[in-house]
Order: C-alpha cells, then sequence, then structure tokens
C-alpha cells in the first residue's frame, strides 16, 4: 500500500545548462530529478535549525549582537570586503 500525500505542482524556469546538469546529476545519483531537487530543498532549506542557530535567533530577536549597517556599502565595510 502506498502512503497518500497531499501533493502540489511547481514549475521553475531555468537556463537549458543548468537544467542538463541537474539532469545528469540525477542520472549519476540514479535517481529522478523530482527526488534530487527535493533532497536538495530537504537538506538545505527545509531541515530544522540546530541549537547554535536557535541561540542566534533568540539573541536577534532580543536585539543582542547585532550590527547596525547604514546602507549595503557600509555593511560591505564592515564585513572587511572593501
Amino acid at each position: 500500500m502506498t502512503a497518500h500525500y497531499d501533493l502540489a505542482r511547481m514549475t521553475i524556469d531555468m537556463p537549458s545548462e543548468e537544467h542538463k546538469k541537474l539532469k545528469a546529476m540525477a542520472a549519476f545519483f540514479g535517481i529522478s530529478l523530482k527526488d534530487l531537487v527535493l533532497s536538495c530543498l530537504r537538506d538545505h532549506l527545509l531541515n530544522e535549525p540546530n541549537e547554535e542557530t536557535l541561540q542566534s535567533f533568540k539573541k536577534t530577536d532580543e536585539g543582542k549582537g547585532l550590527i547596525r549597517c547604514e546602507d549595503f556599502n557600509n555593511f560591505i565595510e564592515k564585513l572587511g570586503l572593501k
């Protein structure tokens, strides 16, 4: 018996060369393009934050440890990239 899920469709426009690379990567791993994309989403975007991340969220919510920037150039300066 297969599990039933509510499904939604998503369409993504991308350059043909990137699409070819993704298809080749999926073939290399022996999985479908859909499974490759879902795996990447789950691994990088849909996972639960760890304790360190949760603590960072808490500190920023409390206004602690924030660095204020006037604009993007000031942000780059404070990162030491200018």
